[in-house]
């Protein structure tokens, strides 16, 4: 509000010429007074004598002499206060009373008594000009301008300081939510403000070029963490997880969404590393172990390694917990050490019940032609075992090896699985078993129409010789948006929730009499993880013992 601090200012210059006036005025009066009384008693000293006032001819001109030197006019009252001479036309014959000094318009009166030995002879008064500064009104104005002047020159100033201060103070705070557009003029006059301009500017091209290399950094290091190779856990010190990085949410097949800043106790599902961040906070030791966990429905090897980070006091400020999955490395190995038992134990039974019944027949049941029409269908059906055998360990051999590729199209699941149904319809018909494909969408993806046909027949095959008679299988397929689903569902023995993990391993059976007596190899289920895996899918698996289970296999509709 400009006006009024201006209304504020001139109305203080009044007040200040006001009272200044007043006091020179005071002053002036004051001096005025004592030369009034010095020339009052010049004046008795020459009018009384003798107790009283004389009047001669004489006396009038001594007066008259002394009142044109001073510039006054005298006029002599008697005791009576009537007129007895005057050096001026003075009008009034008798005073109205006997003491009285001020201002009258331009002239100053002074009345007083004419004293003898301490008796009153009679009374004086004197009229004269008062006293004026010369020039006193023009010292006022000079004053009044002055202070207007000095108003008008300190608003300047302050509009001169306060402008490029303001956008100082708004660079400042652009700065502050790292904003780096503005730009402070160089080409000002005075020299603090410039000073000012180009510290800013050098303070903006300094906080820019860090924000710049921090955000370069952070960039890297973001990278690095996200695609270290390692699943990586920071937790602070009181025990939130501040960040999962993308390898572990992979690794561990979750997306962690509920992790962040939640407690570890809570969020973290294995015990054996919620004891060893425990323990870490407890010693500040750096623990490195070994862990076998479950991840859905596998069961994984890592190696896991919790390392305090120490402020200087020694106080725990958070945990880096790295996850290093080294399954492939375990299942190399455990694969070593299983694959010549397991295959010897798999081809023991077809090969010793060949043995057997070949030498039966050459010890003569070769005669009894009933006995040998029955043992040479057994040979026969442990022979196609073999087969089925050495089949499949091919089939896995091929498809684990380097080279091996899809041989990518678009494919129509449900068209796969209408030729897959119909192929094995006869065979859920000898065991009494409803094997149906629902209605629903097309389901195109991309994959190996090959590839996806064995995935389903071993599917399909395994739910037909899990599921009792009368039970049902049904294939379906389900569409979402850059995905697409084949879920088989059957109404089976179901499977233990511990042994999810491990049944896509080589040789590992459910039901092992049963499936030797089916003719399975204990491959299917190896083959078709591998399966979906080289199609860039995952397989997903829910049961209940006794109940069924079902197969979720997703397929992306545009390969990476």
């Amino acid at each position: 509000m400009i006006w009024i601090r201006w209304a504020f200012v001139l109305a203080c210059l009044f007040f200040i010429v006001f009272v200044l006036n007043e006091v020179v005025q005071l002053a002036l009066l004051h001096n005025d007074r004592l030369a009034m009384e010095s020339r009052a008693r010049t004046v008795e000293a020459i009018v009384v004598q003798k107790g009283t006032t004389v009047h001669t001819h004489e006396l009038e001109s001594v007066l008259g002499r002394y009142a044109k030197k001073e510039r006054v006019r005298i006029s002599v009252y008697n005791q009576n206060k009537k007129l007895s001479y005057s050096t001026g036309g003075e009008k009034e014959t008798s005073l109205d009373r006997v003491m009285y000094a001020n201002q009258s318009g331009d002239s100053f009166v002074y009345i007083n008594a004419l004293k003898t030995n301490g008796k009153t002879a009679g009374y004086v008064k004197l009229t004269g000009q008062k006293s004026v500064v010369v020039g006193l009104g023009m010292i006022y104005v000079f004053i009044i301008a002055s202070g207007i002047v000095l108003l008008v020159y300190r608003d300047v100033l302050v509009h001169s300081y306060s402008r490029p201060i303001r956008f100082a103070a708004r660079m400042a705070e652009n700065l502050l939510e790292g904003s780096y557009n503005m730009i402070a003029s160089e080409q000002v006059k005075r020299d603090s403000v410039l000073r000012l301009n180009l510290a800013m500017n050098r303070m903006s091209n300094v906080m820019h070029e860090l924000n710049r290399s921090y955000s370069r950094q952070q960039d890297s290091m973001t990278t690095l963490i996200e695609n270290i190779g390692n699943g990586l856990l920071f937790i602070d010190g009181v025990g939130r997880i501040n960040y999962v990085n993308k390898t572990f949410k992979e690794d561990f097949q979750t997306q962690a969404t509920h992790w962040e800043l939640a407690d570890y106790h809570e969020a973290v599902p294995y015990e054996e590393v919620r004891q060893m961040i425990d323990e870490v906070f407890r010693t500040k030791q750096k623990l490195v172990r070994q862990l076998q966990l479950p991840v859905h429905i596998e069961r994984k090897h890592f190696d896991v390694s919790c390392a305090p980070i120490l402020n200087k006091r020694r106080k725990v400020r958070g945990i880096v917990v790295v996850f290093h999955d080294i399954s492939t490395i375990k299942n190399l190995e455990n694969m070593r050490k299983d694959f010549v038992a397991n295959v010897s134990h798999e081809l023991k039974t077809p090969v010793t019940s060949l043995i057997g019944f070949t030498e039966t027949l050459l010890d003569g049941a070769c005669e009894d032609k009933e006995m040998e029409k029955q043992f040479l269908h057994i040979m026969l059906h442990e022979g196609r075992r073999l087969q089925s055998l050495i089949n499949d360990l091919l089939e896995l051999s091929k498809i684990e090896r380097a080279h091996f590729a899809i041989q990518w199209e678009f494919v129509s699941l449900r068209n796969i699985a209408k030729s897959v149904v119909l192929m094995l319809k006869e065979k859920a018909a000898a065991k009494n078993i409803k094997l149906e494909l629902t209605e629903g969408s097309e389901g195109v993806v991309s994959g190996d129409t090959f590839r996806i046909r064995q995935i389903m027949i071993n599917l399909i095959s395994n739910a037909i010789a899990y599921t009792p008679e009368h039970g049902t299988v049904t294939v379906s397929v389900r569409e979402h948006d850059q995905k697409t689903d084949l879920v088989i569902a059957d109404t089976g023995i179901g499977i233990e929730k511990e042994e999810i993990p491990r049944i896509f391993e080589r040789f590992y059976r459910i039901d092992k009499a049963r499936s030797r007596d089916s003719g399975g190899t204990g491959l299917g289920l190896a083959i078709v993880k591998h399966l979906v895996e080289a199609h860039e899918g995952q397989i997903h698996v829910k049961s209940t013992p006794g109940k069924g289970s079902t197969f979720t296999i997703t397929f992306k509709k545009r390969h990476s």
